[in-house]
C-alpha cells in the first residue's frame, strides 16, 4: 500500500490575506510543494487539510474569524492547489484533522506504513493532526522544513516552532527529520 502524505492548512487564510495570515506561513510554500513533488514520486497518496469553519464558529471565542466556509480564505494557496487533483480534500473545522472528519477512513483504506505531514501551523494543526496519528499508532514523519507557524504578540515564531518540533518528537514520537530530502 502506498504511503500517505497530509498536507495541513496551506489556506490563503494562513498564508496570503486575512487575521491569522503570516509571511512565515507563506515562505513555507515552495518547500511544501516540492516535498508534495517528492512524496508523489514516490507513490505516496495525497491529503489536503483545509480548516473551514462557519461564520459563528465558537473557535472564534479562541482565534480572530479566519477560514470561512465559502470565501477566499478556506482555498487552498494557488501555487499548491494543482495538487488537488487527485488527492482528497478535507474540510475541518477544528485542531485536528480527525476531529469529526472522514480522515480516520481514508487512512484505513489507504493503510499506509508511514504518515508525512506537511503544513501549518506546526504548533496547533499540525501538532493536533500528529498526537491524534500518534495515537492511532502511525509512524509519522514531519519534515522540519516542511511546517511554519506565525509571529504574533505572546507566540513568538522561532520559539513556538522549536517548542513544537521538540514536542512532536519527544512527546508523541514523531520522526522530525532535518534534511532537504524526505
Amino acid at each position: 500500500m502506498p504511503d500517505v502524505l497530509i498536507v495541513v492548512d496551506m489556506l490563503n487564510g494562513f498564508c496570503r490575506q486575512g487575521n491569522l495570515a503570516s509571511p512565515r506561513c507563506a515562505d513555507a510554500i515552495p518547500r511544501i510543494r516540492q516535498i508534495i513533488e517528492e512524496r508523489q514520486a514516490a507513490g505516496d497518496r495525497l491529503v489536503f487539510l483545509a480548516d473551514t469553519h462557519d461564520p459563528d464558529d465558537r473557535e472564534f471565542e479562541v482565534f480572530p474569524v479566519h477560514c470561512v466556509r465559502g470565501t477566499p480564505e478556506a482555498d487552498v494557496v494557488d501555487e499548491l492547489s494543482p495538487f488537488l487533483q487527485g488527492a482528497t480534500l478535507i474540510r475541518k473545522r477544528r485542531y485536528s484533522g480527525f476531529f469529526e472528519t472522514n480522515l480516520e477512513q481514508v487512512l484505513k483504506q489507504a493503510a499506509p506504513s508511514t504518515v508525512t505531514v506537511v503544513g501549518v501551523c506546526t504548533d496547533i494543526c499540525v501538532l493536533h493532526t500528529v498526537a491524534d496519528l500518534r495515537n492511532r499508532d502511525y509512524a509519522v514523519v514531519v519534515p522540519a522544513d516542511g511546517v511554519a507557524t506565525f509571529d504574533a504578540p505572546g507566540h513568538p515564531g522561532d520559539l513556538t516552532q522549536r517548542y513544537a518540533l521538540d514536542h512532536l518528537r519527544g512527546i508523541l514520537g514523531a520522526r522530525v527529520i532535518e534534511s532537504a530530502n524526505v
